[in-house]
C-alpha cells in the first residue's frame, strides 16, 4: 500500500507515516463486528446506517427486559437482537431509548439516551437472576413517564402477578396513547409461557399496542420483531413502507399490523 494513500487530507506537504498494523485490525474487527449488528437491517432491506438520510422525526422508546432465571438461555440471543434494534434507531431517526429490566429482587430503569449504543453497551454487561416478574413496574414506570412516549417494548416469558392488575396498567397506558408491544417467548412445551399468553395479548390489545411470539431458539424472529418496531418508532407510518418485507412470518405480520394501526399521516403515535 502507498504511505500517500493512508495519510488524511488537508496538508499540502506529503507526509511519510508508519502504518499502524493494530489499527488496521482494530478497525477490520470493528467493521466485522458493524456487519454482524446490522444483520437484521439487512434482512429488512436497509442500507448501511452511515449512509443513511438525516432522522426525519424523533421518539421516546422505553425497552422493558425480563432478566428472570429462566430467560436466561435466551439471554445471549436478546443481547444480538436488541442491539439490532438499536441500529435500527440509531440509523432511521432519533429515537431516545430507556432500558428497564427485573431480575432477582430488583427492578432498575436506566436514564433516556440518545445514543442507542449506550444501552446496547448496557446490555452487555446484565445477567439474569432468578426471581418473581416485575412486569407491573416496568409498566408504572412507563405511566410515570412526563414526556410522551414512542411505546414500550416487553420481551417477557411468564408472569407471576395478579392478570387483572396488569390488564388495568395496560389499559391506563393505552389511555396515555402509549402502545404495548409485547414480545412473548412461548415454548410449547412450558405450561407457563402458554398460560402466560392470554395475559400479554390482552396487555396489548388493551394498550392499543401489538402481540408477538418468537421460540426460545428463534433468535432470528426476535431480532426482525425488534428491528421493525425501531423503524415504527423511529419512522412511523412512511418508514415502515419505505422498508422491505421480514423474512420471519412473525415479523411480517408484525410489519402488516403495524401499517394497519395508523393512516398515510401518522408518526407512529397516537399524540
Amino acid at each position: 500500500m502507498n504511505n500517500n494513500a493512508i495519510e488524511r487530507t488537508g496538508s499540502n506537504v506529503p507526509e511519510k507515516r508508519r502504518i499502524d498494523v493494530s489499527a488496521i485490525a482494530r478497525n477490520a474487527s470493528a467493521d466485522d463486528e458493524w456487519r454482524l449488528m446490522n444483520a437484521a437491517l439487512e434482512r429488512l432491506g436497509q442500507v448501511e446506517a452511515r449512509e443513511q438520510s438525516p432522522a426525519r422525526r424523533s421518539g421516546r422508546l422505553i425497552f422493558g427486559l425480563d432478566l428472570t432465571g429462566s430467560r436466561e438461555h435466551s439471554l445471549r440471543q436478546a443481547r444480538i437482537a436488541t442491539a439490532a434494534m438499536f441500529n435500527t434507531i440509531k440509523s432511521l431517526g432519533a429515537v431516545a431509548v430507556k432500558l428497564v429490566y427485573y431480575r432477582g429482587s430488583e427492578c432498575r430503569a436506566g436514564a433516556w439516551h440518545d445514543d442507542p449504543g449506550v444501552v446496547s453497551a448496557a446490555m452487555l454487561r446484565l445477567s439474569c437472576k432468578t426471581g418473581y416478574t416485575q412486569i407491573g413496574k416496568v409498566l408504572r414506570f412507563a405511566l410515570d413517564e412526563k414526556q410522551p412516549l414512542s411505546g414500550l417494548v416487553l420481551i417477557v416469558d411468564h408472569f407471576e402477578e395478579d392478570a387483572d392488575e396488569l390488564a388495568g396498567l395496560a389499559q391506563k397506558l393505552g389511555a396515555k396513547g402509549i402502545r404495548i408491544f409485547a414480545f412473548h417467548e412461548c415454548s410449547d412445551h412450558d405450561a407457563r409461557s402458554l398460560e402466560a399468553r392470554p395475559v400479554f395479548e390482552c396487555m396489548a390489545e388493551l394498550s392499543g399496542g401489538l402481540y408477538s411470539e418468537f421460540k426460545t431458539d428463534s433468535g432470528a424472529t426476535l431480532r426482525e420483531l425488534l428491528a421493525t418496531v425501531a423503524v415504527f418508532s423511529a419512522a412511523g407510518h412512511e418508514g415502515l413502507k419505505q422498508i422491505g418485507q421480514p423474512l420471519t412470518p412473525e415479523a411480517r405480520q408484525l410489519r402488516g399490523s403495524l401499517l394497519l394501526l395508523t393512516d398515510g399521516n401518522s408518526n407512529g403515535g397516537r399524540r
